[in-house]
């Protein structure tokens, strides 16, 4: 005799389907709806801190506009320049924007360009800078966990003083303890006008070269859907001119009067 079916399979067995449905629609539709973990380097103009707490700079801005262009929720926060390098190594976080280095390309993949600044040696008042072999020599300050010039990295003939930031570097030139500082120019300048410094207390800079800040996103949690669309978030930022406008807000101010360079616009 064949077995009564249950009045509740069928019910059941809809439920079971409705409910695999369900999952599936969630597990894909999961890498879209997280959140991004940025990190920002803590560093003015590019991610800062405002009395009341809120954050805020060039590249907390843009990393932030990017996320949203390209459809993503985000979280952001501000490290330490060589402190975004360990967060992308072990998949703490998910994308930095920042100058490119070695220790970045073994744990970040380089996504897309996001504009350059110019890279100067500033040094102090009667220091006369004219060419690359004028820095032999001297002691330089050079940001920890920063590469600026490759020439410059790897010539054994300039001391590199690590620094934790440029207020403490152009502190150390103004007192005569450096030699000089590397950076980017619009780094150098605004922190120097936030310090009250003018440019009559500094040489004419040594200018080095150009870098661009990238878009580098971790290896560990990184996917090709993922990928495409911050490409093309970047892309589209770059068309509507947005980093422009971002660099002019926070960088218009009194240090442009000062005679310190524009910094590039692209």
């Amino acid at each position: 005799m064949i077995a009564a079916q249950s009045p509740t399979t069928p019910a059941l067995n809809r439920a079971l389907i409705l409910l695999g449905f369900l999952f599936c629609m969630v597990a894909v539709a999961e890498p879209a709806t997280r959140p991004l973990n940025i990190v920002t380097i803590d560093i003015p103009p590019f991610g800062m801190q405002r009395e009341d707490g809120q954050l805020h700079g060039i590249m907390y801005e843009i990393g932030n506009r990017i996320a949203a262009q390209a459809g993503f929720a985000s979280r952001n926060v501000l490290l330490p320049y060589a402190r975004t390098v360990v967060e992308l190594k072990y998949g703490r976080a998910d994308f930095v924007l920042r100058f490119d280095n070695d220790a970045l390309g073994e744990a970040a993949i380089k996504v897309a360009p996001i504009f350059p600044l110019q890279v100067i040696v500033l040094a102090a008042a009667g220091q006369r800078l004219r060419t690359f072999d004028d820095l032999h020599g001297l002691t330089i300050g050079v940001m920890r966990g920063g590469h600026f010039n490759d020439a410059f990295a790897a010539d054994p003939a300039i001391v590199k003083y690590p620094l934790s930031n440029y207020q403490q570097g152009l502190s150390m030139v103004v007192s005569g303890r450096l030699d000089g500082l590397i950076g980017s120019d619009l780094g150098i300048y605004t922190v120097a006008e936030g310090m009250g410094l003018t440019q009559a207390q500094f040489s004419q800079p040594l200018l080095l070269g150009e870098q661009h800040f990238w878009l580098f996103y971790s290896r560990k949690t990184a996917d090709d859907d993922t990928l495409n669309r911050l490409k093309q978030a970047v892309e589209q930022l770059r068309e509507q001119d947005a980093y422009a406008q971002i660099v002019l807000r926070h960088a218009r101010a009194t240090y442009l009067r000062k005679g310190f360079a524009r910094p590039p616009q692209r």
